[in-house]
């Protein structure tokens, strides 16, 4: 057996011992945070989100819903690592995809809709072994369903901000929330793009204590990913 087949067969045969949790508030496989988002974040449908008019109620529950992915704990679960070579993330996201498109608001996702589509997967003609994965283990599945949204919100919010004629109005409060986030790696590209977005003292400050590496505040992509907005910023190429 090929070390390639060695590893596949190492995902085929994991066993992520997620057991499924029930929430006492109803069939809900989200959590409440996720569930209580309004509208259209609780979609990540980037279509309705593009043009919301940037009101200073909108901005309000754009930072609302920033600070809310940040410090709830149940949007950062522990997802058991699938063996190399990884080929099950790519899966899990096709399931999330389908579980979007039948469940497309975060309060719609219930097991009782998850295990229908489930029902379906395991009713095609042809299933292969990591499809038979997701769908024997869909428990850790949909845990990991939980930190991808966070991320997709947060990047949502980032880029929305972003695209205001003056993003440096909102520099204030945005720079500490944009800071956390990077360093928590929740829609962190975006974050970024913001901060550069933004500019000024503040934004700058940040993006230099994040650009820190090895030892710094930021993951080693994120910290290059800081250094290289600030070298755009000082080069006059700010990516808008």
């Amino acid at each position: 057996m090929s070390e390639l087949d060695t590893e596949s067969s190492a995902e085929e045969m994991w066993d992520p011992q997620v057991a499924r949790w029930r929430d006492p508030e109803g069939d809900y496989v989200l959590p409440r945070a996720l569930r209580s988002l309004p509208q259209p974040w609780d979609e990540c449908d980037w279509s309705r989100i593009v043009d919301l008019p940037r009101t200073d109620e909108r901005v309000a529950e754009a930072r609302q819903v920033v600070a809310v992915l940040l410090e709830d704990s149940e949007l950062a679960p522990y997802v058991p690592e699938p063996p190399a070579p990884g080929a099950l993330w790519h899966v899990w996201e096709e399931f999330h995809q389908a579980v979007g498109m039948r469940m497309p608001r975060t309060s719609q996702v219930t097991w009782a809709g998850v295990d229908e589509l489930v029902r379906e997967w395991r009713g095609r003609e042809r299933l292969y072994s990591l499809q038979r994965h997701v769908v024997d283990h869909v428990e850790v599945v949909m845990l990991a369903l939980i930190p991808f949204l966070r991320h997709d919100t947060a990047d949502s919010v980032f880029r929305w901000l972003a695209l205001d004629p003056d993003p440096g109005r909102f520099a204030e409060w945005a720079v500490e929330l944009t800071e956390r986030c990077v360093i928590e790696d929740i829609g962190a590209d975006s974050a970024i793009e913001l901060l550069g977005a933004m500019g000024g003292p503040e934004a700058m400050a940040a993006l230099e204590r994040l650009s820190v590496k090895p030892s710094g505040p930021a993951s080693w992509d994120n910290a290059e990913a800081a250094l290289g907005m600030l070298s755009d910023l000082e080069n006059g190429r700010t990516r808008r």
